[in-house]
């Protein structure tokens, strides 16, 4: 059987975010801080908000993009309204617009007022959302600014937790394995309905399968992902708010992902069967896309039998995953 847990690990090196993205990312990030805190303390002349990270960026899953912009999050925490009981709080609209006008002029494109979110533009490259959150004293959780609904729960610093909690019980290939399916996504998609980052961090939290090299890991986590969906197309946040998120879908939407996911399992069992490690990266760059590597043999190759530990290429009786680590 094809060895490919190399090339998915050089795979990773390719999609994840590098060490000198980041420094500018997080600088950016910084840079927009002070413009926030510069406004409510000089403008506003109110205790300062203070930042949390959150999201991929926070829990170190966020992957290059094939094309488009990175997306980064900062949750912005409003110090000065803690203290307020919230049927005194401002309308969101108005929180909107304070973190509006702090940041106006951070780049030549004007800041985007989303239902969620200040979203701040770097052209071309990168934006970073700007959520905004008030959290009474006598709350244990905080709430969002929605501009539209109004303050409703949320609580990102819970999710954070609770997945770095998961890859501390379950080990960094579960990192690995998350942006693998966002490699998928990003080079699948093509405008069609996927899971979003968060949902595909859950799923494959949930349905980690232990104990494998990352080609066959991916190929099991993406069956048990498959097995769930298809007997109940439904995913609740693991904390608060425990919230149903993928109660929007349309049933169409659902049968073309579960098709989508079929095919990427199938494939992906072809690969691991395959005796020959070139023709396994073909198949591999079919599901993934140039940006994996390529197996160019050397001159002389010594070949070993590692047998074949998948014995279906039907999705629905996959039962070994293939060679463990």
């Amino acid at each position: 059987m094809a060895e490919c847990n190399d090339l998915f690990l050089k795979f990773n090196n390719e999609i994840k975010l590098g060490s000198e993205k980041k420094k500018s990312l997080r600088k950016s990030r910084n840079a927009i801080g002070k413009d926030i805190q510069k406004y409510f303390d000089e403008t506003l002349k109110v205790t300062k908000p203070k930042f949390w990270g959150q999201g991929s960026y926070m829990m170190n899953t966020i992957i290059n993009p094939i094309e488009g912009e990175y997306d980064i999050d900062s949750g912005v925490y409003l110090m000065h309204l803690s203290d307020v009981e919230e049927e005194d709080w401002p309308a969101t609209s108005t929180v909107h617009n304070w973190i509006k006008n702090a940041v106006k002029d951070r780049t030549s494109t004007p800041p985007q007022d989303k239902n969620t979110c200040i979203r701040v533009i770097y052209k071309d490259d990168y934006h970073v959302d700007l959520p905004i959150y008030i959290k009474n004293e006598d709350m244990e959780h905080p709430k969002l600014a929605h501009k539209s609904k109004g303050w409703i729960d949320s609580d990102p610093k819970e999710l954070t937790k609770w997945f770095t909690d998961e890859v501390k019980e379950k080990s960094d290939q579960l990192k690995r394995i998350v942006r693998y399916f966002k490699a998928w996504k990003d080079f699948k998609a093509n405008g069609d309905k996927f899971p979003s980052g968060m949902i595909f961090t859950i799923l494959a939290a949930n349905h980690y399968v232990k104990g494998y090299d990352d080609d066959s890991a991916f190929v099991a986590v993406a069956k048990e992902i498959y097995d769930t969906l298809d007997g109940n197309f439904s995913l609740e946040r693991p904390v608060f708010p425990k919230e149903e998120l993928l109660d929007t879908w349309s049933a169409t939407a659902q049968t073309n992902f579960l098709s989508k996911l079929s095919s990427l399992i199938t494939n992906g069992q072809k690969a691991l069967e395959e005796e020959d490690t070139e023709e396994a990266s073909k198949i591999w760059i079919k599901i993934f896309g140039d940006r994996f590597p390529r197996y160019t043999p050397p001159k002389e190759e010594n070949r070993m039998d590692k047998g074949y530990a998948l014995q279906t290429s039907e999705p629905p009786v996959l039962g070994n995953y293939g060679r463990s680590s």
